[in-house]
């Protein structure tokens, strides 16, 4: 059985019965949040960089009423999961490393057993990472992805090179456990009125309601290393096969987290895929004002509903 792990039911607006365990994967331990089964299926939840759980509260409960499951997973390294040393610093080694992660999940037996088909959503680095997972045969039958880390993006495409080329040098050398910002959750240091995330103002003020209450679910800048990591995958995502199930993309027209370009580009190629733009909205599509939520909402039920589930 696996270990009962902390879930912050009271900030996190999740459904009823929401629970989360802790599943071990080679030394470290990642936790899992559980919504309560669904009729129509189970939605895999990948999160992106610096998120947790509790902050997919609120889509666990949507997509509980509309009848799906639901599984969010704390990557390695962010929320409640094992961290490094310096426990504000996001770090990885390889993004390999998350395809573990969705292995030890994915062995649950809440999960195993869970009636119906599944979808994957998966948001920002959530979607880099998920991308692999369905090249290589992840077993889901359809996905939707928000403003996925295809690539990242730069005032200047070609800063692309050098960036790469100094995070490399950085890390061969040794110093790929140093900060490459502020160690300073994000949404603690931006006003809202700065903010790449959302331009919706009460879904901002929930973000940083979370970390004040829960400071051990923040984190802070990405280590050289993930950032040597990060970009070595996006490069083997362009030149890996292409998934060939239903596709279902978001992008902000305000987005300046990841590229757009990458994202347009990967989706033209994409064999069944449908890219769906979003006027005004920033990185954060499910945390968007009501408006933009609306849109992605309609268009969501309605491509799953198309797939059969």
């Amino acid at each position: 059985m696996p270990d009962p792990a902390p879930f912050f039911a009271g900030i996190a607006d999740a459904p009823a019965g929401t629970y989360a365990v802790y599943v071990g994967v080679g030394g470290i331990r990642l936790r899992v949040a559980l919504g309560p089964p669904g009729a129509r299926g189970l939605a895999l939840i990948f999160p992106g960089r610096t998120e947790y759980a509790e902050k997919y509260g609120p889509l666990m409960t949507r997509l509980a009423g509309a009848g799906f499951g639901t599984a969010v997973i704390d990557w390695r390294g962010q929320g409640l999961s094992t961290r490094p040393r310096t426990p504000l610093l996001g770090h990885v080694d390889r993004f390999a490393a998350y395809q573990d992660d969705i292995a030890a999940m994915l062995a649950l037996d809440a999960l195993s057993s869970h009636p119906g088909p599944r979808c994957l959503i998966a948001h920002s680095m959530g979607g880099c990472i998920g991308l692999r997972a369905l090249s290589f045969g992840l077993g889901v039958q359809a996905a939707v992805f928000t403003a996925p880390m295809w690539d990242i993006a730069l005032p200047q495409r070609w800063l692309r090179l050098p960036a790469r080329a100094v995070a490399r040098l950085l890390n061969g050398i040794g110093l790929g456990l140093r900060p490459a910002g502020r160690l300073q959750p994000y949404v603690l240091h931006t006003p809202f009125g700065e903010n790449d995330l959302t331009s919706d103002a009460a879904a901002y003020q929930r973000l940083i309601a979370h970390l004040t209450a829960h400071p051990e679910l923040g984190l802070g800048s990405p280590s050289l290393s993930w950032i040597d990591a990060a970009f070595r995958e996006m490069d083997a995502l362009r030149a890996m096969a292409r998934p060939s199930l239903p596709v279902l993309g978001f992008l902000g027209s305000a987005e300046r987290v990841v590229s757009g370009q990458a994202i347009e580009t990967l989706f033209a190629r994409l064999p069944r895929a449908r890219l769906v733009p979003l006027t005004g909205a920033r990185h954060e599509a499910w945390i968007e004002a009501p408006e933009i939520q609306g849109l992605v909402w309609r268009e969501t039920l309605a491509f799953l509903s198309a797939q059969g589930f």
